[in-house]
C-alpha cells in the first residue's frame, strides 16, 4: 500500500485541501494519507502562521473526519521551535511508510520552488512527486525534479487559506469554502479575527 504525504500550514484547512487529499487517496489507491501540518516555517520563505497548532490540528480532524486511511502527524509541531525541514520529517516517518516509495503531493507553485527546499535532492531520492495544477502556471517539466500531475483540473484553484482568513476578519461568510465543522470551530474559538498581514496559510515544509 502506498503512503501519500500531504503537508501544509492548513491555516485553516479548506475545501481545496480536502478535495486534494481525497483525490490522492482515490487515484493512488490502495493508499493511506498522512496529513502533516507544518511547524515553524523556514524563515527564508517569509511565511508565518496565524492559528495555534492545536487549533489547526483540530480543524484538520473536523475536515477529514476519523478515517482509518487518514492520519494527522504532529511530528513537525513537536519539533518547534526548530524550523520544519521536510527532509527531517521524512526521516522520522520512514518506519511508517512501508516498502513502497511514498508519494508527496504539492501544489504547482510549490513544485516550481522545490529546488529551494532544504536538501531537496535528498527528498527526491526518497519520494515520488505529484503536483496539483494551479491557474496561470504551466509545468514544463524539469529533468532534475521529475513530477507527475495528480489531477487535470483543480476546481478549488482560486481558493486559499488567505482568502478564508480575510473573509473571517471582514465578517463575511465562509460557507462552502470550509466544512461546516471547521466554520463552526473558527467562530466558536474566535480565530482569524486579527490576522497579521504577513501570515501565509498555505505554507508548507521547505
Amino acid at each position: 500500500m502506498r503512503t501519500v504525504l500531504y503537508g501544509g500550514a492548513f491555516d485553516p484547512v479548506h475545501a481545496g485541501h480536502v478535495f486534494i487529499g481525497h483525490e490522492a487517496l482515490r487515484l493512488l489507491a490502495p493508499a493511506n494519507l498522512i496529513l502533516i501540518p507544518t511547524g515553524a516555517p523556514n524563515p527564508d520563505f517569509d511565511k508565518d502562521l496565524s492559528a495555534p497548532d492545536a487549533d489547526r490540528v483540530a480543524m484538520l480532524e473536523l475536515a477529514f473526519g476519523h478515517r482509518s486511511d487518514i492520519v494527522i502527524s504532529d511530528i513537525e509541531l513537536r519539533r518547534e521551535p526548530l524550523v520544519s525541514y521536510f527532509v527531517d520529517t521524512l526521516q522520522y516517518l520512514g518506519p511508517f511508510q512501508g516498502t513502497e516509495k511514498p508519494a508527496l503531493v504539492l501544489g504547482e507553485d510549490e513544485l516550481q520552488s522545490f529546488a529551494r527546499w532544504h536538501r531537496y535532492q535528498d527528498i527526491l531520492a526518497q519520494v515520488e512527486l505529484w503536483f496539483v495544477p494551479r491557474a496561470g502556471l504551466t509545468h514544463t517539466g524539469n529533468a532534475d525534479i521529475p513530477a507527475r500531475q495528480l489531477v487535470d483540473v483543480n476546481p478549488f484553484d482560486s481558493l486559499s487559506s488567505t482568502i478564508i482568513r480575510t473573509r473571517v476578519q471582514q465578517g463575511l461568510s465562509i460557507e462552502g469554502l470550509v466544512s461546516p465543522g471547521v466554520a463552526a470551530y473558527i467562530a466558536e474559538h474566535g480565530l482569524y479575527q486579527h490576522v497579521s498581514p504577513r501570515a501565509h496559510g498555505d505554507a508548507t515544509h521547505l
